[in-house]
């Protein structure tokens, strides 16, 4: 099963934040993403609904 992929404008709608913010938590690890081959990234919306749960990455380990 393949976790749902959502782009960077609905992920910083869904979290409220701005672009630099999201990309820093990105690269912190933070929140996960992919590059698909295009060059595009996407976050995995089950990271960012864990975050707006307020768990720390890891935490559900």
């Amino acid at each position: 099963m393949s976790e749902e992929l959502i782009t960077p404008k609905k992920a910083r709608s869904m979290l409220g934040v701005s672009a630099s913010t999201l990309r820093r938590w990105a690269y912190q690890g933070k929140i996960r993403y992919v590059r698909l081959p295009s060059g595009k990234l996407r976050y995995y919306k089950s990271d960012i609904e864990r975050i707006l749960r307020g768990e720390e990455r890891g935490d559900a380990d």
